[in-house]
């Protein structure tokens, strides 16, 4: 009587078998489906081809302008309180 109630329960067992499910590349896959098919259909519609090296060099030169111009917004900003210290400790600012 006393002895099943301090013996440690055994582990359970389940019966799991994981799948593996891409949302994401399930609907890629229905989208190029559904636009070869209307590829054919209409000539019109320009193709745009995009390559990782025209991106990436879209990108560099964008990263690059925006780079730019917070340096020079930093610079400047570090120049106008180091300018406004030396006036304040050379008193330049009573001889205006």
């Amino acid at each position: 009587m006393f002895g099943n109630a301090f013996k440690p329960r055994s582990h359970y067992v389940f019966d799991y078998k994981p799948r593996y499910y891409d949302e994401r590349k399930e609907r890629l896959e229905k989208l190029k489906a559904k636009y070869e098919n209307k590829e054919g259909a209409s000539d019109d519609i320009p193709k745009i081809t995009l390559t990782k090296e025209q991106l990436r060099s879209s990108w560099s030169r964008h990263k690059k302008a925006s780079s730019n111009r917070a340096v020079n917004l930093r610079l400047a900003i570090i120049i106008a309180i180091l300018v406004g210290i030396l006036a304040y400790i050379f008193e330049l600012h009573k001889l205006f």
